[in-house]
């Protein structure tokens, strides 16, 4: 008899299943079909308040579809949530303000996050969408708060039985990140069960930015990581092992992350450039630069994804294909070049799942950049990691290098008015404004007078940079992928360019008045 029961307790689960799936593809349909009316409606804003007033769509499906919006980088998704008013469900309002701040660089208040915690555990058990809100309040959580703090919020939010290991890992990481030994070492020891071979590959490297430089080499990793029973692995050992390796050793810096005195050599390179006058540029190839490599790997890179982010609209064939073509004439003209190193990679790689290039878009960007640069790579450039602008710059440093510089210029979608208050100590800096980012409009700081996005006007700016590049001349840049371009014409002139990037606006953001 009890076996009886089992058995059909075993089959009432599965089949319960079998109506969760088929009930969550229904809602999704339905959710899509939602989204692109509202998408086609000449007003959005009106469309998606009467979908919200018909009392036979759930709230979840409302959720579904204005994510789906969310997902496509679709113009609709913003003018709808610009009004916290237009949408009457408090849970959405929530979950729209969540993800809001995660796509912010501006810090989180502890307040709002208060906020957000407190509505979470209170209403959780009548949430429509708990399983988003739970999901969106831990990467908040895990992306904005140091180690430390995050640790505790889990405890707080009553969250610390849900995290997966793969947020442990997001946790972990970022305590390397911040020295953090204490957390680290609690934390590892706390989860040690659950450490796969892939798991130890990323401790690995993070435990190297702990310890002594001596303990971990930089090679012991690429070794370690090409061995992993992953398809990531196999991939990047079939396109871009090789490449990394014709890299000469003396032009070689991909391992600063480990090697401490390597991150001094980078700045001693910078200072010594604005000081003697040199011509010089650095720049950082993420995975949004694959937008200047179509069709260099087998995977496939969404361009009108990437404009759509970037810009908020699809670009002309022949305008896209100028900007790209801009770009790859650029790339000679780099001193120091950052590209996703297999640190990144590592860092991207999934514990639970087996991403390829061809199943995962990020990865497909990173390769791409990684792939198109470096057979281009004449060995010239010094190589470092993409994401070196975290580490290398900060307010203290940018106006160290001001002070040595006879002039300063700064390029960003920042507005001068909140900008030159930060950098109130560098008397003989010059502000250029650029249309923002598409994410920043929001942003009190952001410049967004433009009446056009940056590709339909860069060249009005490559002939300023013309003007008043030279030598001594210090630009400090933070305009995404056309940034390169601009980088290439301060150094062709004389000047010294520095790709400081999302730095920059991290940096305003944090100001007080921004």
């Amino acid at each position: 008899m009890p076996d009886m029961i089992g058995f059909i307790k075993s089959r009432a689960r599965i089949i319960y299943r079998f109506i969760r799936k088929i009930e969550k593809s229904l809602n999704l349909k339905i959710a899509v079909s939602i989204a692109e009316r509202i998408e086609k409606s000449p007003n959005s804003v009106k469309a998606f308040c009467i979908f919200q007033k018909r009392k036979f769509i759930p709230e979840n499906i409302i959720w579904e579809a204005l994510s789906y919006l969310n997902d496509k980088r679709s113009p609709s998704y913003d003018t709808i949530t610009k009004n916290k008013f237009n949408i009457r469900s408090e849970e959405i309002r929530f979950l729209v303000k969540i993800r809001e701040s995660l796509s912010s660089p501006s810090p989180i208040l502890l307040l709002e996050l208060e906020e957000f915690i407190k509505y979470y555990r209170d209403k959780k058990k009548k949430l429509k969408n708990e399983s988003e809100f739970r999901r969106l309040l831990i990467a908040l959580i895990t992306k904005k708060l140091t180690a430390k703090e995050a640790y505790d919020a889990f405890y707080k939010a009553e969250l610390i039985d849900s995290i997966t290991f793969q947020q442990v890992l997001r946790v972990l990481h970022k305590a390397a990140v911040e020295g953090e030994r204490e957390v680290f070492d609690d934390l590892k020891k706390r989860y040690f069960q659950q450490i796969t071979p892939a798991a130890s590959v990323k401790l690995l490297y993070w435990e190297g930015r702990l310890k002594d430089e001596s303990v971990v080499n930089f090679q012991t990793i690429v070794k370690q990581f090409c061995l992993l029973d992953k398809t990531l692995s196999r991939e990047y050992k079939k396109y871009l092992l090789s490449l990394f390796e014709i890299i000469p050793e003396e032009k070689n810096m991909l391992d600063y992350q480990i090697k401490k005195n390597k991150l001094a050599k980078i700045k001693e390179q910078v200072e010594k450039a604005v000081l003697n006058g040199d011509r010089f540029s650095f720049v950082r190839l993420n995975d949004g630069e694959g937008y200047g490599f179509p069709n260099t790997l087998p995977c496939a890179f969404d361009m009108e994804r990437q404009e759509l982010h970037w810009w908020g609209e699809v670009l002309p064939p022949a305008l896209r294909n100028k900007i790209q073509e801009d770009f790859r004439r650029s790339l000679f003209e780099h001193a120091l070049v950052g590209i996703p190193s297999v640190f990144r990679f590592i860092n991207e790689l999934s514990i639970n799942r087996d991403y390829s290039i061809f199943n995962n878009a990020l990865l497909c960007r990173l390769f791409t950049i990684c792939h198109g640069y470096l057979k281009a790579y004449d060995a010239r450039a010094y190589i470092t990691e993409g994401q070196i602008n975290l580490y290398l710059f900060d307010r203290e440093y940018i106006a160290k290098l001001a002070r040595l510089a006879q002039r300063v210029i700064f390029i960003s979608g920042a507005k001068r008015e909140y900008l030159q208050p930060v950098f109130d100590d560098i008397p003989h800096a010059t502000y250029i404004e650029l249309p923002t980012h598409r994410l920043l409009k929001t942003e009190k700081f952001s410049y967004t007078e433009a009446m056009q996005p940056l590709p339909y006007v860069y060249e009005n700016y490559l002939e300023q940079i013309r003007e008043l590049a030279g030598p001594g001349v210090v630009f400090f840049i933070s305009a995404g992928f056309i940034g390169k371009i601009f980088a290439a014409e301060v150094a062709k002139n004389g000047g010294v360019a520095l790709d400081v990037g999302q730095t920059l606006i991290n940096i305003v953001a944090n100001h007080v008045d921004a």
